[in-house]
């Protein structure tokens, strides 16, 4: 586990920022499961193949008369 504790652990000093091609995630692409959507498609770094945008699945639980969004 202290492999993973460094990288996390640089990648929180850097910023965000990949250490081999220094671009940053700053996209976050949301898709709705309930509405038939699927897992949209993450653009990557050409580079290294680092993911540049977070995603996020949006699912709804109903309690007592509203809707809560989780995920």
């Amino acid at each position: 586990m202290g492999s993973i504790d460094s990288r996390l652990r640089r990648l929180e000093e850097s910023g965000g920022r990949c250490p081999e091609c220094s671009l940053k995630s700053e996209q976050v692409l949301a898709y709705y499961p309930e509405r038939g959507e699927s897992a949209p498609e993450i653009p990557t770094c050409p580079e290294c193949g680092r993911s540049l945008a977070h995603v996020v699945r949006v699912v709804y639980e109903d309690e007592g008369g509203g809707a809560i969004p989780i995920g």
